[in-house]
């Protein structure tokens, strides 16, 4: 199947976006934002490298079928790996539904855009159910796609303060 892709555009620059992405506090409030708990953030900076790891609590309405399979509340478990290309920022990134065998593996780009950059996103879902694992990546696929765009949102929105 082909990956689902999210692109988010902003008017500040790569580095402005990219340090506030990357921020401990700035992520531990855009969770908070978002209504997730139990939320842990780690940032350890490498030579020319940073590594994101972001654990929380996050509750959503399921659709029937996934009902038996996945809990209302679940721990996600997000890791992304940053480093510096030219002008572009690109990440490798790993999300655990802890407990379910689902997961989302994902590339991200920053890059310039004008005066600003753009924020793109692929993710690939992947779930270990037999018979309607392919409904529940979508499922999964679909809700990633979600919280991207109220993170974006979120971040849009401190920026623009």
């Amino acid at each position: 199947a082909p990956m689902p892709k999210f692109r988010f555009e902003y008017a500040q620059d790569v580095d402005t976006v990219f340090a506030l992405i990357t921020d401990r506090e700035a992520l531990i409030q855009r969770c908070e934002a978002l209504g997730e708990t139990d939320i842990e953030v780690n940032v350890v900076d490498g030579d020319g490298s940073k590594a994101v790891t972001i654990v929380r609590d996050v509750e959503q309405e399921l659709p029937g079928f996934a009902k038996r399979l996945i809990k209302p509340k679940n721990k996600l478990v997000e890791r992304e790996q940053w480093r510096t290309a030219g002008d572009q920022k690109t990440a490798t990134g790993r999300l655990d539904i802890v407990g379910t065998g689902g997961k989302i593996d994902s590339t991200i780009r920053l890059s310039p855009s004008g005066s600003g950059c753009v924020y793109e996103i692929d993710f690939q879902a992947h779930a270990k159910v037999p018979l309607i694992r392919k409904k529940l990546e979508g499922f999964i696929g679909d809700t990633a796609l979600e919280s991207l765009r109220a993170q974006h949102e979120h971040y849009k929105a401190v920026l623009t303060k």
